[in-house]
């Protein structure tokens, strides 16, 4: 399954796609998706959810609760290990540079995540 995140998604057909923050970022990310794909928000939910668009365009728009796990973060972590999960880096920053990350982030032009190194 693609993962990736970004303004570069318009045109591209996945299956799923998490947007990061935004509300309205979860109407738009019903383009990027192929029929049958599913939009996951981390955003509760609210009059501008689109679960009624995405049904009608044979799609599904659903909100999930994340919290701590151990388990699950042990069993993500082996998923990564083993190269079946990947993640997209598309900038590191040191840490004092943190407010440089913070507005390639704000810009939407990164690929990928934005990592910050202690080091």
């Amino acid at each position: 399954m693609p993962r990736t995140t970004g303004p570069g998604l318009r045109g591209r057909a996945h299956r799923a796609h998490l947007p990061r923050v935004a509300r309205k970022v979860g109407s738009r990310s019903l383009s990027t998706l192929r029929p049958g794909g599913t939009l996951v928000s981390i955003v509760p939910p609210d009059e501008s959810f689109p679960a009624d668009r995405a049904r009608a365009a044979g799609m599904r728009a659903v909100f999930t609760l994340v919290e701590p796990d151990q388990a699950a973060l042990r069993a993500i972590a082996s998923l990564v290990d083993s190269g079946r999960l990947r993640v997209e880096v598309g900038a590191v920053a040191p840490l004092e540079e943190v407010s440089r990350a913070h507005a390639l982030g704000e810009g939407g032009r990164t690929r990928g995540k934005i990592v910050l190194s202690p080091t």
